[in-house]
């Protein structure tokens, strides 16, 4: 009976062990979700109270959030480093609060670090990791510094060393969107309007007979075509908006990092950010966020002179970076500046040379701009002296594979003396891309024409055509217009008997400044299309970026204005070498 009890108790013990450990696993998963959003809006508070050192309310918002930091990180497994930290900073708030004292230049610093700190030490919780040695010795070095911490600035200077983290939370697969309750209420009103357009359909199919009231039936099948389009454009919106986010807060850690980095190098510098109210698609921003930390890290060491050297050069002593984002044609333009030194070309150029890079007698017939972009080789770096800043010739080559990721563009302006400009162009992705354009046949093929891309249709017969060196051109707009179809771009010769020309078509498209016209068959409609990329097997066609299934099963190839220009664009080159 005595071992019957004792096995019962066991049971018992075994059962409550399980139980624990599960509601510590729900502590945990509760922390990490609670925490997440507090660590990344820290540093933009504490940026705030620099700007009013003595506003409670801001004194009293940040010492909330990191009071629910230090709360809640108590009973999650070896959260205790996190928590000393998190009850360091609360303690020099209170003391803050308590004895009315105006926040200094030295206890921001130290309240960066430790913001930074302490998503360092959450990011080895959540990854079940152990510290780097030098992420502990920083972690403890910074709680120390706050018992000794003096407003005066004279004693227990902030850390300011950079730790370079290497965890990530996964893979971009397994990474989660944010969804507001207005957000979420918009979804769930569309799918309830999906509902009762299902119903409709299907009680018009039984009440309906399309043979005996076929006016009624038409009646009823246009009204059900003209919701079915609405839900599903106020569905792609809002699908589209669910992946986006403000300018401001992809980057709002750069403004952390100019301040960081100037102050290690005893230098002032200032960034500007203009189009913080746009929204770009969230894996685009952090993406372009990282390449721009590297950015900002190589002006403010390679690029902004001190205060001494800018002050004999008539500069301001304070240095200046600028970052500008904009949209425009499905495309994102990042504009960086810097108002320090430039680029030194000859250096660049010699450095190219000896680092293999490019032979004595190729140097020579290079251009500037293939100069400069020696600076995005990986390991490339013209300064002699390592810092914790740059030197390692790590991160401009992360610059031009971001560009490159997203199929852009980067072009690089010096002006010595002056500064350096870095102008980036990357297509919006396109997770789901839907297109409205212009269906189009020719040759028995089906073409769509991107409506933003189309400038005008006409029939041939109304157009004036010539046609010169196996090219034929109209008139439109007070201007000379090639007006080729397909095949005849691919071989840059015409084809077409000038009787079949004057019974086809022409749609005029325009790429940025530049105006050229498809001839095709015939126009069929215009309609909304699923483009879909051409896939390992087809692979890609010259002139087009992918293709379209449409209800009647027929394959739609979607025009790429700017690649069919690129045929056209050949045609020129010929032209200039002949």
């Amino acid at each position: 009976m005595s071992d019957e009890n004792n096995d019962s108790k066991n049971l018992q013990l075994d059962e409550a062990a399980f139980i624990d450990f599960a509601q510590v696993e729900e502590v945990s998963r509760v922390f990490f979700e609670e925490s997440k959003e507090i660590l990344e809006g820290l540093d933009t508070l504490i940026l705030r109270l620099e700007e009013n050192p003595s506003d409670q309310d801001q004194i009293n918002i940040l010492f909330r959030k990191v009071h629910t930091i230090k709360g809640s990180v108590g009973a999650v497994p070896g959260g205790q480093l996190l928590g000393s930290l998190a009850h360091e900073f609360e303690a020099l708030l209170t003391r803050i609060k308590r004895e009315n004292r105006t926040v200094n230049k030295e206890c921001i610093d130290l309240f960066l670090t430790s913001s930074r700190i302490l998503k360092v030490l959450a990011q080895s919780l959540r990854d079940k990791r152990e510290l780097y040695p030098e992420e502990l010795s920083e972690a403890i070095e910074l709680i120390s510094s706050y018992g000794g911490f003096d407003f005066s600035g004279t004693e227990a200077s902030p850390v300011r060393k950079m730790v370079k983290t290497t965890a990530t939370t996964g893979s971009s697969d397994d990474e989660g969107v944010w969804l507001s309750v207005k957000q979420l209420n918009e979804f769930l009103r569309l799918s309830g309007e999906l509902l009762v357009l299902k119903n409709f359909f299907q009680m018009m199919n039984q009440t309906v007979n399309f043979r005996l009231e076929p006016e009624l039936f038409q009646r009823r099948q246009t009204d059900f075509s003209q919701n079915l389009t609405k839900i599903c454009d106020q569905f792609q919106g809002q699908v589209q908006s669910v992946r986006k986010e403000k300018v401001s807060e992809c980057f709002q850690g750069l403004q952390v990092l100019v301040r960081q980095a100037s102050t290690e190098l005893n230098k002032s510098v200032q960034l500007e950010i203009l189009g913080e109210e746009l929204l770009i698609d969230k894996g685009l921003g952090k993406d372009l966020y990282e390449a721009l930390v590297h950015v900002a890290r190589n002006s403010i060491d390679h690029g902004i002179e001190d205060q001494f050297e800018r002050a004999l050069q008539g500069k301001s002593s304070i240095g200046s970076l600028s970052l500008e984002v904009v949209e425009k044609n499905n495309t994102v333009f990042v504009t960086y500046k810097d108002d320090g030194k430039g680029l030194d070309k000859e250096r660049i150029l010699q450095k190219a040379i000896k680092s293999a890079l490019v032979s004595e007698e190729e140097a020579s017939n290079l251009s500037d701009d293939e100069i400069y972009h020696f600076i995005f080789q990986a390991g490339f770096s013209t300064k002699d002296k390592v810092t914790t800043i740059s030197g390692r010739g790590v991160g401009m080559d992360i610059v031009l594979a971001t560009v490159e990721k997203y199929h852009g563009k980067i072009a690089v302006e010096n002006n010595p003396g002056q500064g350096l400009c870095l102008r980036m162009e990357i297509p919006i992705p396109q997770h789901i891309m839907v297109e409205s354009a212009l269906l189009c046949t020719w040759n028995q093929h089906q073409f769509a024409v991107p409506l933003t891309s189309v400038a005008h249709i006409s029939s041939c017969q109304e157009l004036q055509i010539t046609s010169v060196n196996h090219l034929r051109y109209c008139q439109f707009a007070g201007g000379t217009i090639s007006l080729l179809n397909y095949a005849e771009m691919l071989n840059l010769s015409t084809q077409e008997t000038e009787e079949k020309v004057k019974k086809s078509s022409a749609v005029f498209i325009r790429v940025k400044d530049i105006m050229y016209a498809l001839l095709v068959d015939k126009i069929e409609a215009q309609t909304d299309l699923v483009v879909k990329s051409f896939g390992k097997i087809i692979q890609g066609q010259k002139g087009f970026k992918g293709i379209s299934i449409l209800a009647d099963e027929k394959v739609t190839y979607i025009v790429d204005p700017e690649k069919m220009l690129g045929l056209l664009m050949v045609s020129d080159v010929q032209k200039e070498a002949a």
